[in-house]
């Protein structure tokens, strides 16, 4: 079971990792911090939120919610380090 749910989490966190470097233009990103890296972190971000909120489900909707809604909280950061890697 723990094997099962390894691959589903980094499944979810592959998938999306490999969506945000395919997205990377149409991100509300200023064009001077674009990069494919960008794309991937913001992918791997919002993957691994959507990986912890299933993974949380079995303890309860409002446990995962939570858990989900910690996960994303992070993206507000991403501007920050985008600037800190560019300078």
């Amino acid at each position: 079971m723990e094997f099962l749910f390894g691959v589903i989490d980094n499944g979810v966190l592959l998938i999306c990792m490999a969506f945000g470097c395919e997205i990377e233009d149409y991100l509300p990103i200023p064009k001077r911090f674009r990069s494919k890296a960008s794309g991937a972190a913001i992918g791997a971000l919002v993957g691994n939120a959507i990986s912890d909120f299933m993974a949380g489900l079995p303890q309860g909707l409002d446990f995962a919610l939570n858990v989900g809604a910690g996960c994303l909280v992070v993206l507000v950061a991403l501007p920050l380090v985008l600037i800190r890697t560019k300078n």
